[in-house]
């Protein structure tokens, strides 16, 4: 936390290195978040580039309340959310499924891991999106349920409700499609 604040010092006085390090320590996090609510990396990380560009432009630190990584993980979720609701007027297209790239010693491993984390990421993107939103920011995002609730201006119980209903359906849908 205190390394995040000298960095959003840093950034203020207009040392650009601090805008890197900000971005190399939580691009992979906010990627999988990004990837997870889109289903679609090529938009994940166009997300999180406009996430940047936006943040670079707007370093006074003032609208960071809490931490800077919740802070970034909210922004990628709005971002995520906007360009789902475009996607929806634009067209009717479903995303292309994906697979998550994992970096494996052995081939047989790599191999297995892709398989399974396509299994995940289809699941995920099955679910509804409330439920799905509120299943990432929390699992990958790290994010507190009230913070979630701030996020998405709705009750504590409301988000606990749609990450159980999540997590329930996560489980079936995973069950049922587990190879005997």
């Amino acid at each position: 936390m205190s390394e995040d604040r000298n960095l959003l010092g840093r950034l203020r006085a207009g040392d650009g290195d601090a805008l890197r390090r900000i971005y190399e320590k939580y691009i992979d996090d906010l990627l999988r978040v990004a990837v997870s609510l889109l289903s679609d990396i090529q938009g994940a990380e166009d997300c999180l580039h406009d996430v940047f560009v936006d943040f670079s432009g707007a370093h006074d630190g003032s609208m960071i309340h809490n931490n800077l990584k919740s802070y970034l993980v909210s922004c990628v979720a709005n971002r995520a959310r906007d360009l789902l609701r475009r996607r929806a007027r634009q067209s009717k297209c479903q995303p292309e499924p994906l697979c998550s790239p994992h970096i494996s010693t052995s081939p047989v491993k790599q191999l297995i891991e892709a398989e399974e984390s396509a299994r995940v990421f289809e699941a995920l993107a099955e679910l509804p999106y409330e439920q799905r939103e509120v299943f990432v920011l929390h699992v990958q995002g790290h994010m507190r349920f009230r913070e979630i609730a701030g996020l998405l201006g709705i009750s504590i119980n409301s988000v606990q409700s749609r990450y159980r209903y999540a997590i329930k359906k996560l489980r079936a849908m995973l069950k049922e499609e587990k190879p005997e």
